[in-house]
């Protein structure tokens, strides 16, 4: 299936919100993910480019200052807006495989024994009844909380926001 997006939205256009800002929002459908990414023009054609020659215009390319989605699809993939293609990212959540701190642990148990774990109910439903050894936390959370969807995915619907620079 080639790379497929839609934009739904109740506005004809951007809405002025100051003289030169203006905000459009509505919801897309990624029924086809392009990991090249594609332009979502659909969104970016309500902005303007402000003057290149300004060092500033670097920072929001297609005239967008933010496209902030409103959360998680249905299909579980969370968007995030790369301003430099004008196109949304998608990531679906995976565990975190990445190595970092460590936290000894020794709860005074003979060297070698294993950790154990019992059920209490209510708030300690579940905890470590004797420990020796190591809880190994990930460097960076950011590192591994997510992998970019695969070509062709049916990462689903989100709304999203856009602020950007208008005429």
């Amino acid at each position: 299936m080639a790379f497929l997006q839609t934009v739904v939205s109740p506005m004809k256009g951007a809405e002025r919100i100051s003289r030169n800002l203006g905000i459009y929002a509505g919801k897309i459908t990624v029924s086809s993910y392009a990991t090249t990414l594609v332009e979502c023009t659909a969104i970016t054609k309500y902005f303007v480019d402000i003057d290149s020659t300004e060092t500033s215009a670097a920072q929001f390319p297609h005239g967008i200052v933010s496209c902030v989605a409103d959360g998680i699809s249905e299909s579980g993939f969370a968007f995030k807006w790369d301003a430099t293609t004008g196109a949304f990212r998608c990531y679906y959540p995976t565990s975190i495989a990445a190595t970092g701190l460590t936290i000894a642990v020794n709860s005074n148990v003979a060297g070698g024994s294993a950790l154990l774990f019992a059920s209490g109910g209510g708030a300690g439903a579940l905890h470590a009844t004797s420990a020796v050894g190591n809880i190994v936390v990930p460097a960076t959370l950011s590192e591994q909380v997510g992998s970019e969807a695969n070509a062709n995915d049916a990462v689903g619907s989100v709304n999203f926001i856009a602020i950007g620079f208008v005429r």
